[in-house]
């Protein structure tokens, strides 16, 4: 913003020596000059640091990669790109032929354990009264004891694996909308295969119906003059010549530049450079006006001044620079 204040002041200048007809010598350029430099850089410096501007801020928004949970090919992809959607509703079905087969299958598997579950027992039960009278040996009945506990352990496995695959026909072949929202930029065919890993490209990518949230990035020189409740303003690149009125609701307590993980290595700001740069502090900002009536796309980007409690004469000028810098946004080369 520095070069609008010298824009300011130049057309100042152009007043006084034209329209006031001050004489041009060394005494008043000199004068001129030093009161411009000094004036600019106070303005500047005290401006800065009590009400603070960054240029780093942006409509941000939730979104929920769907992944497959089967290896399957699709067959029917009813959604509609930018159509909303609410919870529960079909994004897409794979074809849930295999998976019916795997249920019959194990279904037979089944009926045959159960067959030779009762099969046993009635052979155990029946060898165990044939050696009360000696008739069979205590060998032969154990041996149709084990058979049974093995059939009894089949069963279990295989109804385990069968609920397994009635699970994944009635909740992982059809695959539904997360919650209220929609899906964009929507690329899946009919006939594509997905596979069940989480590295694998989404199917697609489903837009939560939220409120976009605006989080700008401040230089850590100004954050002690930015605070909860604290007035700020916004324009935004999308719409020239307008700023709008906000406030801080959140300073975040962390930034990316000092997260560590567990490692079997020391914290070395040599191999870290830059995780140890000074790095910015994500505010987010409460927009308070009423933004229905324009196209502002999720994403949008923004420009945010905080205006703090001191030196607030200063803040007329943020302010009219603020709003300058929202004019320009007017000039711009197409594509």
């Amino acid at each position: 913003m520095i070069d609008l204040l010298i824009i300011i002041y130049a057309a100042i200048l152009w007043v006084v020596f034209k329209v006031f007809k001050v004489p041009l010598n060394k005494w008043t350029v000199t004068t001129s000059l030093l009161v411009g430099l000094f004036g600019i850089g106070l303005v500047v410096l005290v401006m800065n640091y009590n009400h603070p501007y960054t240029r780093e801020a942006r409509l941000y928004f939730y979104t929920t990669p769907i992944f497959s949970r089967v290896n399957a090919k699709v067959i029917e992809v009813p959604v509609k790109p930018n159509t909303l959607l609410n919870k529960g509703d079909v994004l897409f079905r794979f074809d849930p032929r295999p998976f019916e087969d795997d249920i019959a299958s194990l279904k037979g598997q089944l009926k045959r354990v159960e067959v030779e579950r009762d099969l046993s027992k009635t052979e155990y039960d029946r060898s165990l009264e044939l050696a009360k009278e000696n008739f069979e040996s205590q060998r032969q009945a154990a041996k149709w004891r084990a058979a049974y506990e093995t059939a009894l352990a089949d069963i279990e496995d295989i109804s385990a694996r069968l609920d397994k695959a009635i699970y994944t026909l009635e909740d992982k072949v059809t695959v539904y909308a997360p919650g209220n929202g929609f899906v964009t930029q929507q690329r899946l065919r009919p006939g594509m295969a997905l596979i069940s890993q989480p590295q694998v490209v989404p199917g697609m990518i489903f837009v939560h119906a939220e409120e976009p949230e605006l989080y700008a990035a401040f230089p850590q020189n100004g954050l002690q003059n930015i605070k909860v409740g604290y007035e700020a303003e916004i324009i935004f690149d999308a719409i020239p010549g307008h700023a709008f009125k906000g406030k801080v609701t959140n300073v975040l307590q962390a930034i990316a530049q000092g997260q560590v993980h567990p490692s079997l290595k020391l914290i070395n700001f040599d191999t870290f450079a830059e995780q140890a740069q000074q790095g910015r502090v994500p505010i987010k900002i409460e927009i308070l006006d009423d933004l229905s009536e324009y196209q502002l796309p999720a994403g949008a980007k923004a420009e945010v001044a905080v205006y703090g409690d001191n030196w607030k004469a200063f803040s007329i000028v943020r302010r009219v620079l603020l709003r300058m810098k929202s004019w320009q946004k007017f000039i711009f080369i197409g594509g």
